[in-house]
């Protein structure tokens, strides 16, 4: 199966509200969103879903062979999902380290102040992780042929 890069930026795009990258070109987003989509695909449990998964840069596309897979429409958009709440991770990771080693350097009053007006983007962080970590454990429990008897 496969899908266009489009279809998983475009999922991107949704749910991120960063006024510099939207201000970038779209060949400049292109390589990006596309280096976001290799870490992704990079991380072993993300890996772990999969028989085969291939990048396609220059086709602009994903294809994949999902290891437990249920329906095209549902697995494609599962793998959406998946791909699309780890470049999500990917984007806000470096902003919320950047902010906890900002505030050490200024140190004292400041770096607690800092910190607590950045507090609901480090939760967004470790939410989108949990969120993930669920979508892969969900996937692999509720459609594993093995658990279920089948």
């Amino acid at each position: 199966m496969f899908f266009s890069f489009d279809k998983l930026f475009t999922k991107v795009l949704i749910k991120t509200d960063d006024p510099k990258e939207l201000s970038l070109s779209d060949k400049d987003l292109l390589v990006i969103y596309s280096d976001r989509l290799h870490t992704v695909v990079g991380n072993p449990r993300v890996r772990k879903l999969f028989k085969s998964i291939n990048i396609d840069d220059d086709m602009q596309q994903v294809v994949f062979d999902l290891k437990e897979p249920l329906n095209d429409g549902m697995d494609i958009d599962f793998v959406i999902n998946v791909l699309s709440t780890g470049m999500l991770i990917e984007w806000l990771q470096p902003k919320v380290d950047s902010i906890k080693h900002t505030s050490v350097m200024i140190g004292g009053k400041d770096e607690r102040k800092i910190v607590d007006n950045y507090k609901p983007m480090i939760e967004r962080l470790e939410n989108l992780k949990s969120e993930l970590a669920k979508l892969i454990r969900d996937h692999g429990s509720v459609n594993n042929r093995y658990l279920s008897g089948n």
